[in-house]
């Protein structure tokens, strides 16, 4: 039973791996029979794998037809990252503020995200740790708990973002500018900045979610250019 489960979870991430860097396009059938094929298991930790993976929205299920993968939407990314930004400010204002070894942490948690330049996925996992780490003090389980629901939505955007390096550096230079606000024990500062960056996040996860929706129409999704009157 245990290394079932331990399967399961191995398989539910690599799946996820794959959604999240497009090799399984929108729309896409999950076939659980050849998924174990392919991963050279039963099926049995591929359906529990897809069951997850539907929890968490990132596939869906029709009666006799399976699992697809579902697609990204702009209102997806209008609705999520505002609530993540409300939550969070909200759990930094009220936890506890880090003190010298969380701060650390932090720091520690930046200087690997500063180091990493080849791989977004690690980037994204970078980044969940530090925000993690910042609201690590005591404070409402509950909202922590439904932030980590929204962050698992973000992640399909989140690639796309991370593969920035733009983006990434100016992330990592506001994440270092709310860790020396709480140096200084400024936490209304600190919630500002977080605010900030999430809006400027937010903005910036449009504007790649928009490039690379036109980037994949096709000539005929395109609208034509109209000739000038003379």
């Amino acid at each position: 039973m245990i290394v079932r489960e331990r399967m399961s979870v191995d398989i539910h991430q690599e799946i996820l791996r794959d959604i999240i860097k497009g090799r399984y396009a929108p729309g896409q059938r999950l076939r659980d029979a050849e998924l174990a094929e392919s991963l050279g298991v039963s099926r049995t930790p591929v359906r529990e794998a897809l069951l997850r993976l539907e929890r968490e929205g990132f596939i869906s299920a029709q009666k006799h037809l399976g699992f697809s993968v579902k697609g990204l939407a702009e209102s997806e990314i209008r609705e999520v990252y505002p609530l993540v930004r409300l939550l969070e400010c909200s759990a930094l204002g009220e936890s506890e503020l880090p003190d010298s070894e969380g701060l650390e942490r932090l720091e520690k948690v930046s200087r690997a995200f500063i180091k990493e330049r080849n791989d977004p996925l690690r980037r994204i996992e970078l980044d969940s740790t530090w925000h993690a780490t910042l609201l690590e003090g005591e404070g409402n389980a509950h909202l922590k708990r439904i932030l980590a629901e929204l962050k698992r939505i973000m992640f399909r955007y989140e690639y796309a973002f991370m593969e920035n390096d733009r983006l990434v550096s100016t992330s990592i230079a506001e994440h270092e500018s709310i860790a020396k606000a709480l140096a200084g024990r400024n936490r209304d500062e600190a919630v500002a900045l977080l605010g900030a960056h999430w809006d400027r996040c937010t903005a910036a996860t449009l504007e790649e979610f928009h490039s690379v929706d036109a980037a994949s129409a096709t000539p005929s999704d395109k609208p034509e250019c109209q000739e000038a009157e003379a």
